[in-house]
């Protein structure tokens, strides 16, 4: 039997989803599993443009990244654009068609909505005849994740169904299975043991703070305004600070670590994010699905920091409603919050129990099973 997982990296959250299923998958004997990333299969200018425009936007024009968002999530603009998107894509992704035709998969299982969308277009027109499976890796979907010739989908909450069935999808078509990350975070690890691997101090609030893959985000702005606050509260945090692959933010708050009065630890792009996640009190992030999924599956209280407007709102506004984790609209919240935290233990505790509502700490392996029953 063979396998196609396909991603398109605009973000590490497609990737990681992505890897979280081949390594569950990869218990299963009699299986040929691949996963590739579809930006591979397109033109050069597509796929170094695809997601340098996203970062673009997410970074510099927020507001616009919303807009557009929500914009394009209307029915009736998204029936009018949907046409001219899929042909935009069949030009670019010609590679990826001849691909996906070459190796004749059984299953393509989809964390992404780009390449779910070309294989649904390619089941629609006979061409490909295997299974599609699209992992909605947001709590909320988007037009773009219709992809309505999948055979299934795969939801993370509740929530997410509903939202996908009010869109038109039957229900006997959608799973909730959870957002997929990888298994070693629905593993329990000694805190102590793990302090002193990392190089981190004991007995202190431990705050880690991270911006997705990119480092995108308020970091800086957050570190200097827990470095100005009183005393007590400096010696009170220890705070982990996870730069992903922004290199000029490490090389600045590495500069920067001698001066400062606060108790700080400082991580360029990590591979044992569950270990950090493990040893925190309190994780200060933005609200991507795959970090989200994370957080949860370790039960770790969340600051959702500034989200970006659109499935970062979406995903924030689920998590706070129902108490799984609260939000920040500046540094200040973000410094009230945890003074809260601090000051009202039993805060936590709530949150701890409000976010195993929303953990599938097992989704990936849960997803694995139905890929190869659904055959």
């Amino acid at each position: 039997m063979k396998i196609l997982i396909s991603y398109a990296y605009a973000g590490i959250g497609h990737k990681k989803a992505a890897r979280a299923v081949e390594d569950a998958l990869s218990g299963f004997s009699g299986l040929e599993v691949s996963n590739v990333d579809m930006l591979d299969y397109t033109d050069t200018f597509f796929k170094f443009s695809y997601p340098r425009v996203y970062l673009f936007l997410i970074n510099r024009v927020p507001l616009l990244w919303g807009f557009l968002y929500y914009l394009l999530d209307f029915k009736l603009v998204d029936r009018f654009l949907a046409p001219v998107r899929r042909f935009f894509h069949s030009i670019h992704a010609g590679d990826f068609v001849r691909f996906v035709i070459k190796e004749r998969p059984d299953v393509v299982v989809c964390t992404h909505f780009l390449p779910a969308e070309v294989i649904s277009g390619l089941k629609r027109k006979g061409i490909f005849k295997g299974r599609l499976i699209t992992i909605v890796t947001d709590f909320m979907p988007h037009a773009f994740w219709m992809a309505m010739d999948s055979d299934y989908f795969i939801a993370g909450i509740e929530g997410t169904k509903k939202d996908l069935m009010r869109r038109g999808i039957g229900e006997d078509r959608i799973k909730v299975f959870g957002i997929p990350c990888e298994s070693k975070f629905s593993v329990s690890k000694s805190r102590e043991g793990l302090i002193k691997k990392l190089g981190l101090d004991e007995g202190f609030f431990n705050l880690l703070v991270m911006s997705g893959g990119f480092g995108t985000g308020p970091v800086r702005e957050i570190v200097y305004s827990f470095d100005s606050e009183g005393e007590e509260i400096r010696k009170a945090i220890q705070l982990i600070v996870i730069c992903g692959r922004n290199k000029g933010l490490y090389e600045e708050l590495s500069a920067a670590r001698a001066t400062l009065k606060c108790r700080l630890n400082i991580f360029g792009y990590m591979d044992n994010i569950d270990e950090f996640m493990e040893v925190s009190d309190c994780i200060i992030t933005k609200s991507g699905g795959l970090t989200v999924s994370e957080a949860l599956s370790k039960r770790l209280p969340m600051i959702i920091i500034q989200p970006i407007p659109g499935q970062e709102t979406r995903n924030c506004k689920v998590l706070t409603g129902y108490g799984a984790a609260v939000r920040a609209d500046s540094v200040k919240d973000v410094l009230v919050h945890v003074r809260d935290f601090i000051d009202y233990p039993e805060k936590i505790i709530g949150i701890k129990r409000r976010a195993g509502l929303f953990s599938y700490p097992d989704a990936a392996r849960a997803i694995a099973r139905f890929v190869l029953s659904s055959l």
